[in-house]
């Protein structure tokens, strides 16, 4: 049993360290300065508090612990088994950063997330605003949010609000909320149709049936099935949708024709670099700077000349890691898209499977953990698993 003092003090959703940790998901799209120093003061006060001792004793093993600890240890491995110790070491975040993993999931066991969501959502709020003053509105500002330093995380950090949005509006009561939640949904979809990320489009698509089921829990499948072609269709006409549509195909044309120096050329370029060197290197990959090395060891122009990963976390791991990494990568994404399956009705285990689709998705475009601030999304929304133990605890 739960101790009276425990009970009060896990109920208690203005804590300090609730507060800290909802503002670390409230500036996770919009400043990582802010993020970091958010999580730093969170997990002091969580850690102080007393909580973290308590969720240690009460915890047990999840599904995606044992390939995250595998994912861990590789960039470790690596300082020993490939030769460039310097580059091991500059891409130990590959290891360090499931530190925040494991915190957010231990704070999640104590704490409510629910708060913390509704936090990330307002901050995604802020970051659409922005974007719509700057594109549409003509705003000149010299500072942009985090998110919108990589158009690809933007658009996938706008697919993830939306499925989000649908979640807290199947489980709020408030009227008010719930319109609200609605109007919110509307706008971050209208951000993705006249955006330029395509994965975070392609995840909503992904998960349509999913949202409306949210929207709308008693309709039959028929009907959701017919609400979300329609959905879908809408998408289509969009006159950006279309552009981008088309010059998909122009580049299939181009890359036919052996011109690579376009989005999807590039790409195939990157990923044959990369499954090269997964054929080469197939037990223990080239080290975290193996495809940076090989990419540049032919001339480069344009574009090609910034590209340092090969744009496809699968491959990253692989060519990084060799096999071992990429079946870690794949076990770790089918125990997220299985438990938040399993708990899918719950609130929490509903954000856990909609967060696993969409980076599956944004995974095959995007290396999800490179770059701060995606990195730190994946691992704070992975640890969000500690809610589901929160919920059977109760």
């Amino acid at each position: 049993m739960i101790s009276v003092d425990y009970q009060g003090k896990s109920a208690s959703s203005i804590s300090a360290a609730q507060k800290a940790f909802c503002a670390a998901f409230f500036f996770l799209p919009i400043s990582k300065a802010l993020l970091f120093l958010s999580l730093a003061v969170a997990f002091v006060l969580f850690f102080v508090s007393g909580e973290a001792k308590e969720a240690l004793r009460r915890t047990r093993l999840m599904a995606w612990m044992p390939p995250a600890l595998i994912l861990a240890g590789l960039p470790l491995l690596s300082l020993v088994v490939h030769g460039d110790r310097a580059a091991a070491v500059e891409h130990l975040g590959l290891s360090y950063y499931w530190l925040l993993a494991l915190g957010t999931f231990l704070a999640a066991c104590t704490h409510e997330v629910l708060p913390w969501l509704r936090a990330f959502v307002a901050g995604m709020l802020c970051v659409f605003l922005y974007s719509a003053a700057t594109t549409f509105g003509g705003v000149v500002l010299h500072w942009a949010p985090s998110a919108l330093g990589n158009y690809i995380l933007y658009s996938q950090m706008l697919a993830m609000a939306i499925v989000l949005l649908s979640i807290l509006y199947r489980h709020e009561q408030v009227r008010s909320r719930r319109w609200l939640y609605l109007l919110l949904m509307a706008g971050f979809y209208a951000g993705l149709l006249t955006g330029d990320g395509r994965s975070g489009m392609l995840a909503v698509l992904v998960l349509m049936p999913f949202v409306f089921f949210n929207v709308f829990p008693r309709a039959s499948i028929g009907r959701v099935a017919l609400v979300s072609v329609l959905a879908v269709g809408v998408l289509l006409m969009s006159p950006r949708v279309q552009t981008r549509i088309q010059a998909a195909v122009n580049d299939l044309r181009l890359l036919q024709n052996e011109v690579t120096e376009t989005s999807l050329g590039y790409r195939y370029e990157m990923w044959r670099t990369a499954t090269t060197i997964i054929s080469e290197h197939p037990l223990l990959g080239a080290g975290p700077e193996g495809f940076n090395k090989v990419w540049h060891s032919t001339p480069k122009e344009g574009e090609g000349l910034g590209f340092v990963e090969p744009h496809n976390a699968f491959l990253y791991y692989a060519s990084s890691y060799g096999l071992p990494g990429l079946a870690a990568l794949v076990w770790l994404y089918t125990a997220l898209l299985l438990t938040g399956w399993r708990y899918r009705i719950t609130p929490e285990g509903g954000v856990v499977f909609a967060f696993a689709a969409v980076v599956i998705v944004g995974s095959f475009t995007n290396t999800m953990f490179r770059g701060a601030v995606s990195h730190a999304w994946m691992m704070l929304f992975i640890g969000l698993q500690g809610g589901l133990l929160r919920r059977e605890w109760r």
